[in-house]
């Protein structure tokens, strides 16, 4: 089990693609990576107000509280995209690292445990060409991105009663975007050359997290026993940039300047209720709202930047509430997502929307596999715009394994 988790971490590093996708991904610090849980994905959710043992919750810290053995889970994700706009379109395939978490019980009794994990947080992954005359000549220009940051990130729960946890979260974040602007003239007498810039950041962000399992006792309503409600609150950060410009021609290589700034990350809020019905299916819905407006990037303000959104909703369903065979083990999962960015260009919003499926299969006696398939649409041909239609497949593997048991001897 290790060595399939080793390898889908290092598979999903080597085949991450070079610049080449959408040109959304050219503002702010690029496309956000929404990923709550490999279970999460399926459903569409990012997890808010879910929890369960043997389920790593990476959004919602409160909602580790029920693991009661330690769990390590890594993914892997592929996606294909067709991009299309007024000029026409053309097609575009990367592999991703998706994630990797190890959850530790510390004491079952209080609902403590230890989380660790990494995961990346934006991308930044385009490329356009144009035709212009420069300084008198015909010339291509090639504009292209690529990098993105990623979270580092501890996490602790703690449950001061049965129905009820909480749960704070530590993530470093860090990472290179890296800008590149190539032109080649068309007179062999000029020089073509590159110029790359590189932005180096790091920085911290705290998210509190809060879970009730079941609103019913919590708030004396018997009619609510079936609910739970999670919610979440992320800190703004400031991120360190040290931005280094670099021109390459064909005969040198020179550091034109180094420039430190600073990027914001906003103050978010989440918000995610659940209902179990017949003790094998599960509703659920979450609603993350990110306070983008009037936000930084590298020292100044910048335009085309909004408040952003992002609700979904989705349904778990197993078999039988007491699984008698292979069969009845295995969780069906579908869902449904709708992000308004926090992007616009010229003016117009760009939004996405996705609907998802998958399906969790036992593959040992406390390990699963989750296969997910997510398909949608990003943006539109309207105003300038790119459209971008995308199928995004998910796999993963999750175990557990005891840890920290204490045996009582004869």
């Amino acid at each position: 089990m290790r060595k399939i988790i080793l390898f889908l971490l290092i598979f999903g590093i080597t085949l991450t693609a070079t610049a080449g996708g959408p040109t959304y991904s050219r503002y702010g610090i690029g496309d956000l990576a929404y990923f709550g849980s490999n279970r999460a994905f399926a459903i569409g959710v990012l997890g808010i107000g879910l929890t369960g043992d043997g389920f790593i919750n990476r959004f919602n810290p409160a909602g580790l509280s029920r693991i009661s053995l330690t769990r390590i889970s890594a993914g892997f994700e592929f996606s294909s995209m067709t991009l299309k706009d007024q000029s026409g379109s053309t097609k575009f395939a990367r592999g991703d690292f998706q994630s990797i978490a190890l959850a530790v019980p510390v004491s079952r009794q209080h609902g403590v445990v230890f989380y660790a994990g990494t995961a990346p947080f934006s991308n930044v992954d385009y490329r356009i060409q144009v035709r212009e005359m420069t300084y008198g000549s015909p010339s291509t220009q090639t504009f292209s991105g690529i990098g993105g940051l990623s979270t580092l990130t501890l996490g602790l729960s703690y449950s001061p009663r049965a129905d009820l946890s909480l749960g704070l979260k530590y993530s470093y974040v860090y990472g290179t975007i890296e800008h590149i602007t190539n032109v080649d003239f068309d007179d062999l007498t000029f020089t073509d050359n590159e110029l790359q810039s590189s932005r180096f950041h790091s920085g911290s962000m705290f998210t509190l997290g809060l879970l009730a399992e079941d609103l019913g006792s919590l708030l004396g309503v018997p009619a609510l026993k079936p609910f739970q409600l999670g919610l979440i609150i992320g800190t703004p950060a400031k991120l360190s940039v040290r931005q280094e410009n670099v021109l390459l021609t064909s005969s040198s290589v020179d550091t034109t300047s180094v420039v430190r700034g600073k990027t914001d990350l906003p103050f978010s809020f989440g918000l995610g209720v659940s209902y179990r019905a017949a003790d094998r299916m599960l509703f659920t819905t979450d609603v993350f709202l990110q306070e983008w407006q009037g936000s930084n990037f590298f020292g100044g303000p910048s335009g085309g930047v909004r408040n952003s959104a992002r609700i979904a909703g989705g349904v778990e369903f197993l078999p039988k509430a007491s699984p008698s065979s292979y069969g009845d083990r295995i969780a069906y999962r579908a869902g449904f997502a709708y992000n308004s960015t926090y992007r616009t260009v010229g003016g117009q919003a760009v939004n996405e929307w996705y609907l998802s499926g998958g399906v969790g299969l036992p593959i040992g006696p406390d390990a699963k596999m989750n296969l997910t398939l997510q398909a949608g649409s990003r943006g539109a041909t309207d105003g300038g715009l790119q459209k971008v239609d995308f199928i995004r497949f998910s796999v993963s593997i999750s175990a557990s394994e005891a840890w920290f048991i204490t045996l009582e001897e004869d």
